[in-house]
């Protein structure tokens, strides 16, 4: 029954014909998974043009409440399960199963979560990417990415656990098409680099801007990887490494070298970090990261507090909610606190002061 209204659809092109047809079914709850895989499986040979008929064909089915999302992914998987049957006669059936979700997508039939979950840990790999793909040449890619970060997907779990690291997810969703997706891992990568090649504030500021979208420019990860580029940098400069004994003890040279290099950054950080106070916190837990990987060495964390204050890259306000904030999201926070506690006390007498001076 299916398989003719589906035909006399694909043939006809009359929408209201088939949903009525499907209406007049009357099929129980428990088929439609069911018929919703024959209506797939029927397109599957036939043109592109009749395989996106099936698609409208299936929305329109949920639009009028004669199916759900649940009953689109149960059959999903069904078609998914019989493809080594149906590979022997039409090889790129994978491909046109990642259309069929694409579109599922598109038209908020399944979202991607929904998608994501059974073919988790590589699962039918690399349907997903393909669904991914296909989403992306259907609509576009700002779109997309927007809808993959609401979906809050571990991208490396939708991996082979052999390939589930940073690195690897990177290179495989670039070989995909798919790198776009995740902007600020390529920012990750690539910042350092940049700036180790040209370390000019006119330099960076481009890059930056030819490379990452200005929507990300106030994401509190942005400004974290901003950051902690510019701490590795210095420190490479300055010839100081992980273990290094001078990282207690720097010479009066480095710790000028040190101060010359954050005003050589002080443009580019305050472009992005002023009157931004939650971005600026972002930049103090960036510092206490990176003075935590180097097991604190004693007296950097202030020495940097002091410089943020005095070039005016982080004002009064940041500095009072790093130290309230209780976020146990990065390491070190007490060991930090420790050693700016006093400074901070000092900060805030002198915001007290000033206000008891400006009231006069």
């Amino acid at each position: 029954m299916t398989e003719t209204i589906v035909t006399e659809y694909l043939n006809s092109k009359i929408l209201n014909d088939a949903v009525n047809g499907v209406r007049e079914m009357k099929a129980p709850k428990h088929f439609l998974p069911e018929m919703l895989s024959k209506i797939i499986i029927c397109s599957l040979d036939r043109s592109d043009d009749d395989k996106e008929h099936a698609s409208t064909l299936i929305h329109s089915l949920r639009h009028e409440g004669l199916i759900s999302g649940d009953n689109f992914m149960q059959a999903f998987l069904n078609v998914l399960d019989q493809c080594p049957k149906l590979e022997v006669d039409i090889p790129l059936v994978k491909s046109y199963l990642a259309q069929f979700a694409a579109r599922a997508i598109i038209a908020e039939l399944v979202n991607i979560a929904e998608l994501a979950q059974p073919l988790e840990t590589g699962t039918h790999f690399p349907l997903f990417l393909l669904c991914l793909q296909q989403t992306a040449k259907l609509r576009d890619r700002e779109w997309l990415t927007d809808l993959f970060q609401q979906s809050k997907v571990n991208m490396q779990k939708m991996l082979p656990e052999i390939d589930q690291n940073k690195d690897r997810m990177l290179e495989i969703l670039d070989g995909k098409g798919l790198g776009f997706l995740f902007p600020l891992l390529k920012l990750e990568k690539e910042l350092l680099k940049q700036i180790k090649a040209d370390p000019s504030p006119q330099a960076i500021y481009k890059w930056i801007k030819d490379n990452i979208s200005p929507k990300l420019h106030t994401d509190k990860g942005f400004v974290n990887i901003l950051m902690t580029s510019f701490l590795q940098y210095i420190s490479h400069e300055m010839c100081l490494t992980e273990g290094d004994e001078q990282l207690d003890t720097p010479s009066k040279e480095q710790l000028d070298q040190e101060k010359q290099l954050l005003l050589a950054f002080k443009p580019v950080m305050q472009k992005f970090l002023h009157d931004h106070v939650d971005l600026q916190v972002s930049a103090l837990y960036a510092l206490q990261v990176h003075c935590s990987n180097s097991s604190f060495p004693k007296g950097m964390l202030l020495r940097y507090f002091v410089h943020f204050y005095d070039m005016e890259i982080i004002e009064e306000e940041a500095f009072l909610a790093w130290k309230e904030d209780i976020s146990q999201e990065f390491p070190g926070k007490g060991k930090a606190l420790f050693q700016v506690n006093q400074w901070l006390t000092w900060l805030e007498t002198a915001e007290e002061e000033e206000s008891d001076d400006d009231a006069d």
